[in-house]
């Protein structure tokens, strides 16, 4: 008897939980991709992607930027379904896919810096046709300029619905150049 009394009190808690326990009970959206960076050759970074959330439509994605220690150089947060490579993901596994296409390093449009958008004179921005490019706050002609001569590794990933994100690779850090936008 009193064991039953023990189960039935432990059913009840169990049947008695909030929902939000219950929710932190199920799986949901926890996933995790890697990718490598040979930033440069004889330099190779990481860029983790991981979600996490009670669902893959409330998951929230990050982006880090590795050295070989392990140590960070650069993170990046969104809420995922505000990621074009990354909303449509409907379970775990399709987020596991998606991140792994989110961290993935190799982009032959834009590889290095020397392969962003021209900035002419008395222009306000660099020129990309149909594809505006715009500089970080800071980050003016002459500065811009210089970061296309250095060809430095450039890695741009997706950070909105029409938007990628560019980081350039210099030094052992990690610093954004802009984002240039697309049609989505």
């Amino acid at each position: 008897m009193r064991v039953f009394a023990i189960c039935a009190a432990a059913a009840l808690t169990l049947a008695c939980a909030p929902a939000e326990e219950a929710e932190n009970m199920a799986p949901g959206c926890d996933a995790r991709a890697v990718q490598s960076w040979n930033a440069t050759p004889d330099v190779a970074l990481s860029i983790e992607a991981t979600s996490v959330g009670p669902g893959c439509d409330r998951a929230v994605a990050t982006i880090v930027i590795r050295d070989s220690s392990g140590n960070p150089l650069y993170a990046d947060t969104h809420i995922a379904a505000q990621v074009m490579v990354l909303a449509g993901a409907a379970d775990q596994a399709a987020m596991q896919t998606a991140l792994g296409e989110w961290a993935n390093s190799s982009n032959a449009t834009m590889a290095t810096t020397a392969a962003l958008p021209e900035w002419p004179a008395n222009a306000e921005a660099p020129q990309s046709g149909e594809f505006p490019f715009y500089p970080d706050d800071g980050v003016d002609r002459e500065a811009y300029a210089t970061l296309r001569t250095q060809n430095l590794p450039l890695f741009c990933y997706v950070q909105g619905m029409e938007s990628l994100r560019c980081v350039a690779f210099n030094q052992g850090e990690i610093g954004s150049v802009g984002l240039q936008l697309f049609p989505g």
